[in-house]
């Protein structure tokens, strides 16, 4: 009896926590930056500024995975000591913004490389996604 009591706490607790809105890193989708400025650009100053954008890129998804894997522990411990106080968890909103806007800025930068015919040059750089 007290195996599928606990089997079933365990079972209603791994549901439960699935309510963060907390994205991960590499669910993020990247915003539509527009590519003109970055066509003025010359190919040097282009991978210049995609390299800075890479950096971002890399540290926002650091910062995106962190809150995601914050807000996992602290629903389960939520759902565990308080459960209503779960559905006031506020996920990683405000991370998500700037590493979607940062991979939007990636995005438009290697489209005016393009547009400039700077990838003929091996200049172009990538990250993970």
């Amino acid at each position: 009896m007290k195996t599928i009591i606990t089997t079933m706490a365990i079972s209603g607790l791994a549901l439960l926590t699935g309510c963060s809105s907390a994205l991960k890193s590499n669910e993020v989708h990247a915003v539509n930056i527009p590519v003109a400025p970055y066509v003025k650009l010359s190919c040097n100053e282009l991978v210049r500024e995609q390299q800075l954008v890479i950096a971002h890129v890399q540290a926002s998804g650091v910062a995106v995975d962190k809150e995601h894997n914050e807000d996992q522990a602290a629903e389960i411990v939520t759902w565990i000591l308080f459960a209503p106080a779960a559905f006031f968890i506020e996920g990683n909103e405000q991370e998500v913004a700037h590493h979607a806007s940062y991979k939007g800025q990636y995005n438009a930068i290697s489209n005016a490389m393009a547009i400039n015919n700077c990838g003929t040059q091996n200049l172009t750089v990538s990250y993970n996604q």
